[in-house]
């Protein structure tokens, strides 16, 4: 099962989601691709959600889930374990 990234949600460079458009899940927003992320590594800074899941559409944006990838190349991690698709 592969859960929904929600705001506040880590990334594999040390950073986190601080921009979070979708529906609440568990009380906290889902984050859409073009939501943002902010990365500690120098020259980083703020950048995009640019992948999300082709099957799960929340308006005219797809969802992001765990192990999907942002701008500076980063992996999002999900705080949750037992929201979002089955894989």
């Amino acid at each position: 099962m592969r859960a929904f990234i929600q705001l506040g949600d880590g990334t594999s460079h040390g950073g986190q989601v601080i921009s979070a458009s979708g529906p609440q899940v568990y009380g906290k927003p889902i984050a859409l691709v073009g939501d943002n992320v902010s990365c500690p590594i120098d020259g980083h800074g703020v950048n995009r959600i640019l992948s999300g899941e082709t099957r799960i559409h929340i308006g005219d944006r797809l969802a992001a889930l765990d192990g999907f990838k942002t701008e500076c190349g980063c992996t999002l991690i999900a705080s949750l374990s037992s929201a979002g698709e089955n894989s």
